[in-house]
């Protein structure tokens, strides 16, 4: 299967490291969605406090299989995603989340959307931070899903890792920005 890679544009064959610094870079693209979105904290104490956002990864197999991590007990799916540390490559943590919660190495094929969220603290109402989650595509280029992450009694968390062809039965979209994250891709 040949895969045709789209950086600044521009389609080649050939997958360098796709790199971006900013995330408002891509704002003049136009195959790129842009949402925003608010989310409503009870304090100024939240888990996006000190990160400048989420990457959230598109990965298809080469039988164009979904990853997904699932978790059966609360019967909700996410795709997987992580933390992007103020100042670092938004590419290279989505490359480095990716491993080290799968085991599996990507290349990233694009930028599909930005999704700038405004966080509030209820006692205000006003936004007093903004991050970005932005979801690439890519594919694996090596490795597979850790033994820890293939069954949700294998590891600590209850999430499990796997390639699906849709959702699974009995499982849903979550509410908030991981579901529409998901909703997203799977449309």
């Amino acid at each position: 299967m040949s895969r045709k890679y789209h950086y600044g544009g521009q389609e080649s064959d050939i997958d360098t490291q796709l790199s971006l610094a900013d995330p408002q870079d891509v704002r003049s693209r136009e195959n790129v969605v842009f949402a925003t979105e608010t989310q409503e904290h009870e304090t100024f104490d939240y888990c996006a406090s000190d990160i400048a956002g989420n990457t959230v990864l598109e990965l298809r197999n080469d039988d164009d299989k979904l990853l997904l991590l699932i978790h059966d007990g609360h019967g909700i799916a996410v795709a997987p995603h992580g933390d992007v540390e103020e100042g670092e490559d938004w590419a290279a943590a989505a490359r480095r989340e990716i491993e080290a919660v799968t085991g599996i190495s990507i290349a990233l094929d694009n930028i599909e959307a930005v999704t700038e969220v405004n966080h509030v603290v209820s006692e205000d109402g006003k936004p007093h931070r903004t991050t970005e989650r932005i979801i690439f595509s890519g594919h694996p280029v090596d490795g597979e899903i850790q033994d820890c992450k293939q069954s949700a009694q294998a590891g600590s968390d209850d999430w499990r890792a796997a390639w699906v062809d849709g959702l699974p039965e009995d499982i849903e979209v979550p509410p908030g920005g991981p579901g529409n994250d998901l909703q997203l891709i799977l449309d």
